[in-house]
This record gives structure tokens, sequence and C-alpha cells, in this order.
């Protein structure tokens, strides 16, 4: 006797558009803060997900990314942010 695979597709696709739409959500918002940081020029404090804070004088967006600028030795030097990898932003 066969089994039917028609019932087993839809839980597979909502199995994975569940955790794709929040990280389409945690994206965009995270975009919109950092979006906010290069309209106001705050200094911000940046947490990724292994729990690491970076605080960055400015955050700049060229050719659709986002980079911070640090002091670092007496000189300003530019890092690209991984918006992905960004947990929590706050406004300083």
């Amino acid at each position: 006797m066969k089994t039917s695979s028609k019932n087993s597709t839809p839980r597979i696709i909502l199995f994975w558009s569940v955790p794709s739409l929040s990280q389409i959500n945690t994206y965009k918002a995270n975009c919109d803060q950092l979006q906010k940081a290069c309209v106001h020029s705050n200094s911000v404090q940046v947490l990724n997900h292994k729990k690491e804070a970076q605080t960055f004088k400015k955050i700049i967006k060229e050719s659709d990314g986002f980079y911070g600028l640090r002091r670092i030795k007496g000189e300003i030097r530019k890092m690209m942010l991984n918006v992905n990898s960004i947990k929590t932003i706050i406004l300083l």
C-alpha cells in the first residue's frame, strides 16, 4: 500500500515559512533603526548575536550597506555592519 506524500508537503512549507517571516521582520526592524541613526547622526551601540557590544560614533549608508565609524588608536575607521548578525541597536 502506497502512502500519499501530498499531506506532508503543506507541513514542510509551513515549517520553513514561519522562521523566514520572523527573520524578515527582524531584518526590517534593524534596517529601520540603522536608518534612524544615519539621519540623527547619533552614537550607536550594536549588540550582535554573540553578545559582543560595539559602539560607533556615527552610522553611514553607502552603496546599499551600513557602515559604522569608530575611533581606533586616534584614527576613524569605517566598519561594515552585517544587518543579519545584529541582535539589538541602541541609540545613545
